[in-house]
């Protein structure tokens, strides 16, 4: 840049010079015979402010474009030093997002922010539910439109009874759908990425969540789809849904907290194996057990023989003592399953 100002320089001066030759020193230059030639100029005023003032706009150009120059270069730096920022950003976010292994210290957040862009954020505006899980490890996510970088994040969570909660964390866009959130009080990190109609959180940190308890899963914002949601339907047939029904409520009972409950928001297992009674004697069945990891909802074990009587024990984790109800006349506790071998 600078040789081609210095050579619109020299050609605006020596137009300058010819400019201000006579007509006669033209002349006489044509007409010489000398070797060595000597030009006469008439030097008036008007030309040596004409070639000062152009070699001053000459100069005052190349300091403008000079200036001009070097703002482009501090804007080109600028540009890419934020390129660069925000593509380490998005790396580190895939790697944390996909390796819990990985501690989010000081120093990762910091790039993490780097990468903060201002984007439309409307897909992650709105009540986010978890789904494809257990009733009782149910949980949801509502996030809450701040300005074009950043959001308001609560959430609640479950985990057979045990809860954990986000509460007013602010949260960062890295792009329409990938962003995370900081809850500086409880020392945890979010990660929420948006695939399709759905959204996944990785939790970092513990949080303020209870024992077991996360916000680790999948999200939508329509009706959750629970894995658990139709144990009942599967298990029993309507005839025993019936006779358990009738069973619970002739002892006073409510059907929904010592069976329906227990089973829904528990663990729930199933089983084809015999019973063992107090005498001894052995009939074969069907076994049903739902433990309440926590001790928040009812116990429950129930065998169903193939007679069709039902023997039902409920109670809770911090008690040594069971409620039993059966429909057979002649038992008086609950029997024990017989143990297979292999």
């Amino acid at each position: 840049m600078k040789k081609i100002l210095a050579k619109a320089l020299l050609a605006s001066l020596s137009a300058s010079f010819l400019i201000g030759c006579t007509d006669a020193n033209i002349e006489n230059l044509s007409s010489t015979d000398d070797a060595s030639i000597v030009i006469t100029t008439d030097v008036n005023t008007d030309s040596n402010n004409s070639s000062s003032k152009d070699a001053s706009d000459n100069s005052s150009d190349a300091s403008s474009i000079d200036t001009s120059d070097d703002l482009v270069d501090d804007e080109s730096t600028a540009l890419i030093s934020s390129s660069e920022g925000y593509i380490a950003a998005c790396d580190l976010f895939e790697e944390l997002f996909n390796d819990p292994s990985i501690e989010v210290d000081d120093s990762k957040l910091q790039t993490l922010k780097n990468g903060v862009s201002d984007i439309d954020n409307s897909k992650f505006i709105g009540t986010w539910n978890r789904t494809y899980v257990a009733m009782g490890v149910d949980g949801y996510v509502e996030i809450e439109e701040v300005s074009k970088s950043t959001c308001l994040v609560n959430g609640s969570f479950d985990h057979y009874g045990n809860c954990g909660d986000i509460d007013n964390i602010t949260g960062y866009y890295l792009s329409e759908n990938t962003m995370f959130a900081v809850d500086e009080e409880f020392d945890a990190v979010y990660f929420f990425k948006i695939s399709g109609e759905s959204m996944e959180i990785a939790q970092r940190g513990f949080g303020c969540m209870g024992g077991g308890v996360s916000a680790n899963g999948t999200y939508v914002t329509t009706e959750p789809e629970y894995i658990n949601e139709h144990d009942i339907e599967f298990a029993f047939t309507e005839d025993e849904l019936t006779a358990i029904n009738k069973l619970l409520s002739d002892n006073g009972l409510d059907y929904e907290e010592y069976f329906e409950t227990p089973i829904l928001y528990g663990i729930f297992e199933t089983s084809i194996g015999e019973a063992i009674f107090g005498d001894g004697t052995t009939m074969s069945g069907r076994w049903f057990t739902s433990v309440a990891p926590h001790g928040v909802t009812r116990n429950l074990t129930l065998f169903i023989s193939d007679d069709g009587n039902i023997y039902l024990e409920s109670g809770w984790n911090a008690s040594d003592e069971a409620e039993f109800y059966t429909t057979d006349e002649n038992a008086s506790s609950m029997p024990g399953a017989v143990e297979t071998e292999g």
